[in-house]
């Protein structure tokens, strides 16, 4: 005899661990309106949010949820920003948050990082205490100037 399990029926624990792997704006897209249950729990979640070839509206609706729930920033702990074929994103993120609000960010990627964001992005770096990993790709970028 099989028994079928649905879901939603999961221990908080499974779900938890499950939902963990997911990119934060897929997560959200996909359950933050399903029922209060899983709002609740997608909130309570490290986030892993990766913006790498993302749609702009989906990156729009995203930032929008921070911007509104400004709790979910301190649940991100891996960030990844690119500007390949997504013209501005690291720039209109950092015009958007102040990357030193996210105290609980270990991780920070950013892909065709250019000049303009450079100062911005020297200038948080020192005050992100949890920070155990930072990579970046860009063109004519001093990687001395960075360090």
């Amino acid at each position: 005899m099989m028994v079928k399990i649905k879901f939603e029926f999961l221990p908080n624990e499974i779900l938890f661990q499950c939902l963990q792997y997911l990119n934060a704006p897929d997560l959200f897209h996909s359950f933050n309106q399903l029922n209060s249950h899983f709002s609740t729990l997608i909130r309570n979640i490290p986030l892993y949010l990766n913006f790498f070839q993302m749609k702009k509206s989906l990156f729009h609706h995203f930032c929008q949820i921070i911007l509104l729930n400004s709790e979910i920033k301190q649940k991100i702990l891996y960030l990844q920003l690119s500007n390949d074929g997504t013209h501005g994103q690291i720039e209109h993120f950092l015009s958007l948050f102040s990357l030193n609000t996210f105290f609980n960010l270990r991780s920070l990627s950013l892909i065709d990082l250019n000049e303009n964001n450079i100062k911005q992005i020297l200038s948080i770096l020192p005050f992100l205490s949890n920070l155990y990993s930072f990579s970046f790709t860009g063109t004519n970028i001093e990687t001395l100037e960075i360090i």
